[in-house]
């Protein structure tokens, strides 16, 4: 038992094992999860019947025409493009400085796309977690959309052992080579909020103005001896924009990316490992799945309230950007607007912490024990006079919970049914 809540603290870069340690694994192929059985019901798949039939009404006329029709269906701002060029995806070997592959998401849906290459879907299934899809662009002299295929081999790292073998996401950091490929890793079993800046963006072109000039954002490496030299890798150097829909990759989207990845494998995390041992596993008595609940709970309370977000630097991120007015419109997430997405940019990511991702498919996949009960947690910390606040959550003023309460209280479901805090 101590060994599964060790993980779920190590999964999410709070309490790191020591290399000698063995991290436990789920098996997202256990037939008590149904990953291979169940019918998905992540929003890709729910649109698939249409788009192969073509009720779904994509614009084939070229590469660009096609992608910005399907981020329109699905809602997903193409200001919310990301670009990395180091070879972190099937598409390794047309992906480079040269061509870098370019990301687009929303809060259940990433599309990754390489310029001459092919599409890749991941959904989030509330039940399920991350279904990955594959498919070639169209061709604009044929009717027909291609063949969509249901990807098995994005599994060998969507269900890695660096993500405990849940079907999650990933996101790298790595110090990318002239050609894209690796030299060196940052960091691989942690991701979220809480991963320190100098940690991130490797093998990432970032553009506009940001505080993590030290980082390898927008450089490559090359081997000196026994030393890796940094070299500028400036954004559109070495390719030209007009392949992608955007100017840009900004530093906001990569922030917003790292906190749902975070968000979304916890959930998914927890979600997989409550079914093996509470439905499948009876070495764990009642006593211990208690405790289980409790620490999951706990863990997973602590995320969303940002307890352990990594301190921001004092130089100022750009504001004026199209994604950041979309994001905090809702235009390219979660239909309802509210204050959780109010950005803060100075000191922390966001105005109010407490994440939005309360709203997303992962969320509501939760088992109902440990969504009640993390309810209930976060109800009591909200409504609480401050002396009742719990001592990790005092960083949270009488002000901000009030708006956090408030804006749950107004479009949160699982929050409205619950009426009484715990103590």
């Amino acid at each position: 038992m101590k060994q599964i809540i060790r993980f779920a603290l190590t999964l999410y870069g709070l309490h790191p094992l020591s290399a000698t340690e063995q991290l436990p694994k789920v098996d997202f192929r256990n037939p008590i999860h149904q990953y291979d059985s169940a019918i998905p019901q992540d929003p890709f798949s729910k649109s698939l019947n249409g788009i192969i039939n073509g009720e779904a009404n994509l614009n084939f006329k070229s590469e660009k025409d096609y992608l910005l029709s399907l981020l329109n269906l699905f809602s997903i701002s193409p200001h919310s493009q990301l670009l990395v060029f180091s070879t972190t995806s099937l598409q390794l070997s047309r992906i480079s400085p040269s061509n870098p592959r370019a990301i687009y998401f929303s809060e259940d849906i990433y599309l990754g796309y390489v310029p001459g290459g092919q599409i890749e879907i991941i959904g989030i299934d509330p039940y399920l977690g991350a279904i990955p899809y594959i498919f070639n662009l169209p061709d604009k002299n044929s009717p027909a959309h291609p063949k969509v295929y249901r990807s098995r081999r994005c599994m060998n790292c969507h269900a890695s052992n660096d993500i405990g073998g849940i079907p999650g996401l990933l996101i790298s950091s790595v110090i990318p080579a002239p050609d894209g490929g690796t030299i060196d890793v940052f960091r691989k079993r942690s991701f979220g909020h809480a991963v320190p800046f100098d940690e991130r963006f490797g093998g990432w072109l970032i553009t506009g103005r940001h505080p993590f000039s030290n980082s390898w954002a927008n450089s490559i490496g090359s081997m000196q001896g026994e030393h890796i030299k940094k070299i500028t890798n400036p954004p559109g150097e070495f390719f030209t924009w007009d392949k992608y829909l955007a100017n840009s990759s900004e530093i906001v989207a990569h922030l917003i990316l790292e906190h749902q990845i975070g968000f979304t494998n916890l959930c998914i995390s927890i979600s997989y490992k409550f079914r093996e041992i509470s439905l499948q596993n009876s070495n764990f008595n009642d006593k211990e799945i208690k405790d289980f609940i409790e620490t999951e709970t706990q863990a997973l309370l602590s995320y969303i309230l940002f307890k352990d977000e990594a301190p921001f630097p004092k130089n100022k991120i750009d504001r004026s950007s199209e994604y950041i007015n979309n994001f905090q419109s809702g235009k390219n997430n979660i239909n309802e607007v509210h204050s959780l997405k109010k950005l803060n940019l100075q000191s922390r990511l966001f105005e109010n912490r407490c994440s939005y991702m309360l709203f997303s498919n992962s969320f509501k996949g939760l088992p109902l024990q440990i969504k009640n009960h993390l309810i209930s947690k976060l109800h009591f910390i909200l409504t609480s006079n401050p002396e009742k606040v719990p001592k990790e959550f005092s960083y949270l003023g009488v002000e901000e919970r009030k708006r956090i309460h408030n804006t749950l209280s107004n479009l949160l479901q699982d929050y409205l049914r619950n009426k009484k805090g715990v103590k």
